[in-house]
């Protein structure tokens, strides 16, 4: 069975963010489950094959870092982005850099005008970046006109903001009021 990779791994987050009663996943607090439960789950739903080359190469091959395994490789999750309530990433909380860069899109800026501020939205925190070039493949990866707004950190945090970092160097808060967005990118 040829199967998209890309399609796949879109599958894994849907399962390990999302929705990880679909394939049976046994979830800890931290959002790791087994290797061999994953590759069953994924298996026996049909819609792709797994198996642990498979899944090594994923992670391996995964620019963005979304994935983890632990030093056994017996369990795997998802770094950050989780929409489970229960769920807690485990993040770093650090001083963040100067700046720090999200990604978004010209529609989702408006409303993030509108409202005030960038929202965490269903998931634990707002997603940044510390380099501007990840934070473009945030954008881009929306049907839409993508942006990058740039973020004064510094001033967040020294407005008693806290900031977590993930292991793939996503940086985590709860929100961002507008009043910290310092510039706008249209372009690369």
């Amino acid at each position: 069975m040829k199967q998209n990779m890309n399609e796949l791994s879109k599958y894994l987050c849907y399962l390990l963010r999302h929705k990880p009663e679909e394939a049976g996943l046994d979830m800890d607090t931290h959002g790791w489950v087994s290797v061999e439960q994953l590759i069953t789950g994924v298996c026996s739903s049909g819609k792709y094959e797994l198996n642990r080359g498979v899944l090594e190469k994923l992670v391996t091959d995964d620019k963005k870092g979304r994935y983890r395994f632990d030093d056994s490789h017996e369990k795997i999750k998802c770094c950050q982005g989780h929409s489970i309530e229960w769920v807690e990433p485990e993040l770093e909380y650090r001083e963040p850099p100067q700046k720090l860069y999200h990604g978004t899109t010209e529609k989702a800026f408006a409303l993030i005008k509108q409202s005030g501020a960038i929202k965490k939205m269903k998931r634990h925190a707002v997603h940044m970046q510390a380099d501007i070039n990840k934070a473009w493949q945030s954008a881009e990866r929306w049907h839409d006109v993508p942006v990058v707004l740039e973020i004064d950190a510094s001033a967040m945090a020294a407005d008693g903001y806290g900031f977590g970092v993930s292991e793939n160097e996503v940086w985590c808060t709860g929100e961002v009021p507008v009043k910290y967005i310092i510039g706008i990118k249209y372009s690369r």
